[in-house]
């Protein structure tokens, strides 16, 4: 092989030699103003919140249209008020495998059609169906274009009110969930979630787990009885977000959903509990051979319909709501203990729950489980400085400001006023009301509500490789091992 032209390496290396220099004068020279310096922060925009209308159909179905004429799009969501709280005792994931079920056949004009068929009719108007079911709601989403909306609508009512929930789609539904659920009980901070919220909620509706032995017991009459109990019109809204006006949306949902009459019976309620949390304030699961330790601690929030909801949000955004937030600070940053901790709030008719969780090495458990605590109790002696505050502050505005630029983000905001039984004017009073909250909210907000007596924890991990600092923090811990853990029972086990 012939070697390279010494004239190609002359060049290279003159390439080289004159790079550095002008790294280096890059590096020491004066930025030139406006042209190498980032742009000065501007005044924050106003956020534009379009006017709202609702409308209640003869047959109680809700209609709420959120007009935004920038796209010619519309986000549609018809929306059932249950979800896996109203799961049947004894029948956790009824909710969500009906959910799951609705997008894979319905009857269509006096047709059975199946999934895939389904699926196309979809894509062919520029779509996708997006089906779920979360606390409080059941859903049926799509995004087209203006001139779909109309076709899209009627795709979403066929298959909300006529689907055909077959037998087969149910055992392929089901091998899906329980391929998903052995990759989930095998991760350790996916179990501590879990166990967590058994935990802290006890055995209320909002503390239901559907492990794999709920998923094998369902049947297709529990979904056929979950479908004639709470999907009538009566506990159905739509939502459409977007470029249809009040007018063009009231004549759209009566033309397409109108004709769908309610049951004679009084709508279905839900008597909703407050959390009834276990005995125990930490569970300790051994999961032998796992790579790294869940950690997961559980405080009390405040009901959905709270006067200092809002307040809670900022202390909970405080707390783990971002890269900068107290417990990525003390576990990440300062420590390197985690690659991140973080906090989650939800609130419900009947109270709520905080949530933080992280993952370690198994012999940083016991000291990561009291860094959490600590952070969650230390709120109420050491509130928020004033840049603290405002970062977090901000943190929240934005993310509520980035939902409303999209007609799917606009009509999420939308659908949790509805499950929650807010007035749709409260969205607008959402950002003045953050911004407003003071470091002496907080900090009462956490001595209401976060003492040390209220908190609940969960590790799950290696417990041999945890050693002995895990039991010394609670002597009277419950200790449980993979096989012993019951997420159905009250107590765990």
């Amino acid at each position: 092989m012939k070697p390279v032209p010494t004239m190609i390496s002359r060049r290279g290396a003159l390439a080289t030699a004159l790079a550095l220099p002008v790294g280096l004068a890059a590096l020491s020279a004066r930025a030139a103003p406006g042209v190498d310096e980032p742009p000065l922060p501007q005044a924050p925009r106003p956020l534009a919140l379009p006017t709202l209308q609702q409308h209640t159909l003869d047959n109680g179905l809700t209609l709420v249209v959120a007009p935004r004429e920038r796209l010619p799009v519309v986000s549609l969501t018809l929306l059932v008020r249950a979800g896996p709280e109203a799961d049947p005792v004894g029948q956790p994931g009824v909710a969500a495998m009906t959910a799951a079920l609705w997008p894979k056949g319905a009857t269509r004009g006096g047709r059975r059609v199946g999934a895939a068929e389904l699926a196309r009719q979809a894509e062919a108007l520029g779509g996708a169906l997006d089906a779920r079911s979360s606390w409080g709601a059941s859903t049926l989403t799509m995004t087209v274009t203006t001139q779909r909306v109309g076709e899209a609508l009627a795709l979403m009512a066929d298959v909300l009110r006529r689907p055909l929930l077959a037998a087969d789609e149910l055992e392929r539904a089901r091998g899906q969930a329980l391929d998903g659920l052995r990759v989930t009980l095998g991760n350790p901070g996916e179990v501590a979630t879990l166990a967590l919220r058994r935990s802290f909620w006890g055995d209320v509706p909002h503390g239901r787990v559907a492990p794999p032995a709920a998923v094998q017991r369902l049947q297709r009459q529990h979904l056929l009885a979950f479908q004639a109990q709470w999907v009538r019109p009566d506990r159905v809204a739509l939502v459409l977000a977007g470029d249809i006006t009040p007018e063009q949306g009231r004549a759209l949902a009566q033309r397409l959903l109108g004709d769908w009459r309610a049951p004679a019976d009084a709508a279905p309620t839900l008597a909703l509990a407050a959390p009834a949390s276990l005995a125990n304030p930490l569970v300790l699961i051994d999961m032998p051979g796992s790579g790294q330790s869940g950690v997961a601690v559980a405080a009390p929030f405040v009901a959905s319909g709270a006067a200092d909801r809002r307040i809670g949000l900022v202390a909970n955004a405080v707390l783990g709501g971002g890269y900068s937030a107290r417990l990525n600070q003390e576990v990440r940053i300062k420590r390197g203990l985690s690659y991140g901790a973080f906090s989650s709030a939800e609130a419900f008719a009947a109270g709520g729950m905080v949530s933080a969780q992280t993952q370690t090495n198994h012999p940083s458990a016991a000291q990561v489980l009291q860094l959490l605590r600590g952070e969650i109790t230390r709120m109420a002696d050491a509130p928020p400085a004033a840049d603290e505050l405002a970062a977090r502050q901000a943190t929240l505005i934005g993310s509520f400001g980035r939902r409303l630029e999209t007609t799917a983000g606009l009509s999420a905001l939308v659908v949790g006023q509805l499950v929650n039984d807010r007035p749709l004017a409260d969205l607008a009073a959402h950002v003045p009301q953050i911004a407003a909250v003071t470091p002496a909210q907080v900090q009462a907000f956490a001595r209401q509500h976060w003492a040390a007596s209220a908190l609940r924890a969960v590790v799950v991990g290696d417990l041999a490789a945890a050693g002995d600092s895990l039991a010394a923090l609670a002597p009277q811990a419950l200790r449980l091992t993979m096989a012993q853990l019951d997420l159905e029972r009250t107590g765990l086990r």
